[in-house]
């Protein structure tokens, strides 16, 4: 021991007893002995038992069942067990029923279930060896327990010998008128010892026997010698101590239950061999060659395994002995890797010494533990250079490149390097980090994905190798593969395609196109099996939704759900599916379903195994749905949610007396609410059960699970999903789907998208809206009516934009300021529309899954909402720039200055732009492209993720370039009002100055009214951010859409706005349209 930690010793970890403060080796560790101390009350420390477990933990099953099994709690004073207070509990119920043990004290529990078959009795009779003829009987039931002993050894009447604590015991043989009132175990029974006074131990055994037993008859070694008799009394010797965990159960037979059981799939070493010796071949096979058939001439020789070496395999390789396990992240479970694991050195050859290829499908392999023997090019290996081991990874079917691990060899002294890690599969193609601190010349530069201090790599093209990509080589791969890196013997590294094999993936693997025994059915992917695998399986089927088996042939259960119109329903729901599992945990999985518009039913698939289904609305509200006692893959559920499938909380069952005793108490009353409020009530819950009420025999009783009602499920922290957002799977190991529950303000598949703040984007308002593979004709009316809008609006803004941009043609226009600032609105405009146009059918067609360049359109998600929102933003500042302009014209007079007013124009638009970019250019570097393959439908979004920094400050932005134009028009009105209204006064004394103010707001009205219309048509995308604050779900886009569209009508009037009200900017249109007439 040091520093209170136990030490290794040869390489074998040892446990630490808490005790005791000693270490024993993890092999001593519940191996049925203890070795730590006992406690006092028959605990140890190094036994994980169930006895232990259930001596600490309250069970539901095994409460009021005879036997105590909790260690006393001290409750108001009182010791209190599981066997105290338990008038309300049936000691006959699910668990009890024919387990073997008397539970109830008349055994009313074990009632015609003999499972020995030694006597046919009649119903209500127990079987007994009486205490007059010393052979089997029968006992009614009305004799048992009476507290007269009518059975051999006190059978009848269990209280005598039954322990009234939790520790065991085993003595359950009463020797009846013994003054010593003596209880014994199974090992005294016909050991040919009295030890009963009377001799009752032995007055039932077998005497004719023609040989000598060894120890008492009920010793497992003497099973086949005893008599009837004897079985019957060593059988209920077991009713002594029921220390267990019993599971929870619905009751279901044994042959149609589900038993927890596991793949008999097994991983071998790439390179295994048996570990049979012989004297000359150390640890290989001694192998005779025949030389010459005809002469008998032979030969021996040493097949060596690959860690050893020589002509009898007595040297010992150099090598690198690696263990590897991965994981893949929720949204690549069902996608199939490739890995290349490699040793190179540092050199700057690159060079390649060894190789190895593995086929992971985390769906199927989430649990396995990969194991290589890599090997240097040399031996013994150069001790000059340093090696390392290079893992890259790309998905088998497209043969992209996922990222790469560095593992550095530390130990260079080590002849064996042994290395065992878990690596994380990046989570897309997106996820690849690159870099510049390399200079790759045939290549580009990559950072390791395990890497925390940044270290990176040249990822070479095809044919080229080298630290810096500058070696060329001749790949010999297949056309359809992927060239890698060459090897130091010279020969290209290859990937191969799905479909090829061999070390140049020349050779076509048929397996999956031409043997129907092993074809994957209704469109799912076959996968060849690993050559590292053991199976009788020489393939994986990766199915499509609604079907799962070994060839994808078992069509989904399907649950259609509907709701009584009497049920409150939410925007969603969970529905949790319990499996039921012989002697284990029950299993459960939790999915998450949208509840439609004006719809009320719902369709669920499901391709696990299921017993019970609960649908859970938000706020804790529970529907039992289904209830099935045997699995039937495949069928078709129908069941119509009414009121009284709701699981009501204890809080509407019980009194706040019962409410607020220990739960220990509490649990005791659960069978009342099942028989008082039968049969309305189908289930009910507490903090930490769901209960069903099931009818057992003549009684309503409670059948209660532990189950989590705020489980925070992440996938076991391999989630795909974003923003926080809850990933629930289908399976706790292995798990084929999962789905992501969004937080408020959220929505997507992957959650990827945010209506909070500002901003909103037309991916995360209409994307969901529009149907792939189907045309604009069978779109949804939202999808429709937008594409009408965008079609209008797109050709009203480039007439309006034209229009202006004819109208200030004229120099005269262009002498003031406020002639460029219009000229630049106009521009604005026309590009605010096109892009307007491409973002939104460049949205429409990449969710159409219509045939699209992804590079375009990743190109318009980086650069389409950037240019959007620096247009905008510079439209409105222009527009304020003309009313400002219009203010100092008013103040001045006169004294205008138009050269000057001109230059100054120049310089402002400048500084705008310069302004917009820069506040806006935060925007492309946060956005990426977004592979979703949710449901078979395959789309490409652009998301845009910002960080918390970045998103208080995109918001403040976005005020800014709102509000400080909304001001600078206010003002400038206010301005041009007061102005002219002084001038006025002079000339006009006899006017009040509220009257004159009301005069020239009259002639003036155009050039007020017309910006503030502009900015109240800007308005609506703020308010709907501020005060409904965000878009909770898809199915409230109509609101967001309106605002969105609205946004967008103000460039659209400049012409309307500006130049139509003067007289000056429309007498000079009407001269250019002349001009252009004649030309035409």
């Amino acid at each position: 021991m040091v520093n209170n930690t136990c030490l290794l010793e040869r390489f074998i970890k040892h446990f630490k007893c808490i005790k005791t403060n000693q270490c024993i080796s993890y092999r001593l560790v519940n191996d049925g002995t203890c070795h730590c101390s006992e406690y006092w009350n028959g605990l140890c420390d190094d036994e994980f038992t169930d006895v232990h477990y259930a001596r600490n933990h309250i069970l539901f099953q095994i409460i009021c069942d005879g036997f105590n099994e909790l260690i006393p709690v001290i409750i108001d004073g009182r010791n209190e067990t599981d066997e105290t207070e338990c008038e309300q509990w049936q000691c006959n119920n699910t668990y009890t029923r024919c387990d073997g043990f008397w539970n109830c004290l008349n055994g009313a529990d074990e009632i015609n279930c003999d499972s020995l078959g030694l006597l046919d009795c009649p119903l209500h009779h127990h079987i007994c060896v009486s205490t007059e003829t010393k052979r089997l009987t029968c006992l009614p039931i009305e004799k048992a327990d009476d507290g007269q002993i009518d059975c051999l050894g006190g059978t009848d009447e269990p209280r005598l010998c039954r322990e009234n604590h939790y520790l065991a015991a085993d003595n359950n043989f009463y020797c009846k008128n013994d003054t010593r009132r003596t209880c014994l175990n199974y090992g005294h029974l016909c050991n040919r010892y009295d030890e009963c006074e009377y001799g009752d131990d032995e007055q039932v055994c077998d005497t004719n026997r023609n040989f000598t037993i060894h120890g008492s008859v009920c010793f497992d070694n003497n099973a086949e010698m005893r008599s009837d008799v004897e079985k019957f009394l060593c059988e209920r010797f077991i009713d002594t101590k029921n220390q267990r965990i019993v599971h929870f159960s619905l009751g279901i037979d044994r042959n149609s239950s589900i038993n927890a059981t596991k793949s008999n799939r097994k991983r071998i070493l790439p390179h295994s061999f048996s570990r049979q010796t012989n004297k000359r071949c150390h640890r290989g096979f001694d192998l005779r060659v025949w030389l010459d058939k005809d002469q008998n001439l032979t030969t021996t020789t040493c097949l060596c395994p690959p860690s050893f070496y020589g002509d009898m395999c007595q040297y010992q390789n150099q090598r690198v002995s690696l263990t590897m396990q991965y994981r893949a992240f929720s949204d690549a479970w069902r996608t199939p890797f490739v890995l290349v694991v490699m040793v190179i050195d540092d050199s700057d050859e690159r060079t390649i010494h060894s190789h190895e290829q593995f086929t992971y499908l985390p769906m199927r392999d989430c649990q396995i533990k990969f194991h290589s023997y890599l090997f240097y090019s040399t031996r013994p290996k150069n001790n000059s250079i340093n090696y390392s081991v290079h893992i890259d990874i790309y998905e088998k079917l497209s043969l992209a490149y996922r990222g790469s691990w560095f593992l550095p060899l530390k130990f260079p002294f080590l002849s064996v390097h042994r290395l065992a890690v878990q690596l994380d599969i990046p989570h897309s193609v997106d996820s690849i980090k690159s870099c510049s601190d390399l200079q790759c010349v045939h290549g580009y530069c990559a950072m390791y994905s395990n890497n925390q201090n940044g270290s990176s790599f040249c990822q070479c093209n095809q044919g080229w190798s080298g630290q810096y990509c500058t070696i060329p080589h001749t790949c010999t791969c297949s056309s359809d593969s992927l060239c890698v890196g060459i090897s130091a013997n010279n020969r290209s590294l290859c990937v191969c395609s799905i479909n090829r094999f061999g070390p140049r993936c020349l050779l076509d693997n048929t397996l999956c196109e031409l043997d129907q025994n092993t074809k994957c059915l209704h469109g799912g992917q076959c996968i060849p099996v690993d050559e590292h695998i053991l199976s009788e399986r020489k393939f994986t089927c990766i199915c499509s939704k609604g079907f799962s088996g070994d060839r994808c042939e078992i069509p989904d259960s399907k649950i259609i759900v509907s709701f009584h119109k009497d049920i409150l329903l939410s925007q969603a729901m969970l529905v949790h599916f319990i499996r039921v599992i012989d002697n284990a945990l029950p299993e459960r999985a939790t999915t998450f379903k949208t509840i439609p518009v004006h719809q009320n039913s719902i369709i669920i698939y499901w391709s696990r195994p299921f017993h019970l289904v609960f649908i859970e609305l938000f706020n804790k509200s529970y529907y039992l749905a289904v209830i099935q006692r045997a699995f039937s893959p495949s069928t078709t559920i129908i069941r119509k949610i009414k009121s009284s499938n709701r699981c009501e909380h204890i809080t509407e069952l019980f009194n706040k007396t019962i409410i607020k005793l220990h739960f220990l108490r509490r649990i005791k009353y659960y069978h009342v609410p099942c028989q008082r409020h039968s049969p309305k009530l189908s289930c009910f819950y507490d903090d930490i059960h769901l209960c069903l009420c099931n009818d057992h025999g003549l009684h309503r009783v409670a059948n209660c699970f532990e189950f989590n009602h705020h489980l925070k499920s992440d996938c076991l922290g391999r989630s795909g999903c974003e923003n926080e957002a809850q990933c629930f799977q289908d399976s706790l190991t292995c798990a084929q789907t999962s789905i992501c529950i969004c937080p408020t303000c959220f929505y997507g598949v992957r959650c990827q998208f945010s209506t909070s703040g500002f901003g909103l984007s037309l991916d995360s308002i209409l994307g969901y809206h529009i149907l792939p593979h189907h045309s604009i004709l069978h779109q949804p009316y939202a999808v429709q009516i937008s594409a009408v809008l965008t079609v209008i609006m797109v050709i009203a803004g480039l007439i309006n934009g034209v229009l202006t941009l004819i109208t200030f043609r004229s120099k005269k226009l262009r002498e003031a300021g406020c002639g460029l600032y219009l000229i630049g609105s106009s521009i604005t405009t026309i590009l605010t529309m096109t892009l307007f146009g491409i973002k939104f059918w460049t949205l429409v067609s990449s969710q159409m899954s219509l045939t699209i360049n992804r590079s375009f359109v990743y190109v318009q998600c980086l650069l389409i909402d950037f240019l959007l929102r620096i247009c905008l933003s510079m439209d409105q500042w222009l527009n304020s720039c003309v009313a400002a302009e219009r203010a100092i014209t008013a103040l001045k007079k006169v004294k205008f200055d138009k050269k000057q007013s001109k230059n100054v124009a120049k310089y402002v638009i400048v500084a705008l732009l310069v302004l917009t970019i820069s506040t806006a250019i935060h925007d492309p570097v946060h956005r990426r492209l977004f592979n979703d393959e949710d449901n078979d439908e395959k789309r490409i979004w652009c998301i845009v993720s910002y960080p918390f920094s970045f998103q208080l400050f995109n918001s403040v932005t976005y005020l800014f370039h709102f509000f400080i134009p909304f001001f600078i028009n206010l003002i400038s009105a206010l301005i041009i009002l007061k102005a002219n209204a002084r001038q006025r006064a002079i000339v006009r004394p006899h006017y009040t100055y509220q009257q004159l103010l009301r005069e020239q707001f009259q002639q003036h009205n155009r050039l007020i009214i017309a910006p503030f219309i502009l900015i109240i048509l800007a308005f609506p995308r703020v308010i709907l951010s501020l005060v409904s604050g965000c878009m909770k779900s898809a199915q409230d886009s109509w609101l967001f859409l309106i605002g969105y569209f609205i946004s967008f009508i103000p460039p659209t009037f400049i012409f309307l706005v500006f130049i139509l009200p003067s007289k000056l900017y429309k007498e000079e249109f009407r001269k250019a349209v002349k001009h252009y007439w004649k030309m035409i």
